[in-house]
């Protein structure tokens, strides 16, 4: 058994499941379409189409739909009625949740099921990684003896060794015979020069004298 002709869905592409259709669906627009231009260009295009279809054996259904598109283009053209149509269309249209602002909450069939517990049986406690704890008692830190504080020893410039400890301090008579000594003996090399070049002076002179002598017994 063939299925019955449906003209708006061979000829207008209109799914069963969307009919009747809109005047929208009727012009092939988008819903809601306010721009007089595309709704009039729109219906011109589809009585065109389905006029095409007029003298063949569905001009019964051809003729019907050319009716159908021309009341849709009469009240979409017209603002006031446009308006009063798109309101009915919009009550007709179900309340959805997108259209609310709600969203849907998924709720599961069946609740979970938790194991039951057999309230003889006794609960072993699991043992859990043992945390170490510091002693409370903070470690001895070794803390090296102060020591007393030790004076400095004045010490004059005069005499370097006068008040060190454990130095052994001069007699002022010995000091005062070594310096009396130095400078005596300071002076000795000076007369033994002297001596020497008195001395050699004098055998110089002796030597000179002799040349002299010398020569004189010659002549």
């Amino acid at each position: 058994m063939s299925e019955p002709f449906d003209p708006y869905r061979i000829w207008l592409g209109i799914p069963a499941d969307q009919q009747p259709p809109s005047h929208y669906q009727l012009l092939g627009v988008v819903e809601f379409e306010s721009d007089p231009d595309v709704l009039e260009n729109a219906a011109d295009r589809q009585m065109a189409h389905v006029r095409t279809f007029q003298s063949g054996k569905h001009s019964e259904e051809s003729q019907r739909i050319l009716n159908e598109i021309t009341q849709a283009k009469i009240c979409l053209l017209k603002p006031d009625k446009r308006a009063a149509y798109e309101a009915k269309l919009k009550a007709q249209k179900p309340v959805t949740a997108q259209e609310t602002g709600e969203r849907a909450i998924p709720v599961s069939a069946s609740p979970t099921a938790h194991p039951a517990m057999n309230p003889m049986t006794p609960m072993t406690p699991t043992a859990g990684t043992a945390i170490p704890v510091g002693s409370a008692q903070q470690q001895a830190i070794p803390v090296s003896p102060v020591r007393p504080a030790e004076h400095a020893i004045k010490v004059t410039v005069d005499n370097p060794t006068a008040h060190l400890p454990g130095v052994a301090r001069p007699n002022a008579k010995s000091v005062t015979r070594r310096a009396r000594r130095r400078r005596g003996n300071a002076g000795i090399p000076w007369v033994l020069i002297m001596g020497v070049m008195i001395g050699v002076g004098s055998v110089i002179a002796i030597g000179m004298f002799i040349l002299k002598a010398t020569g004189t017994d010659g002549e």
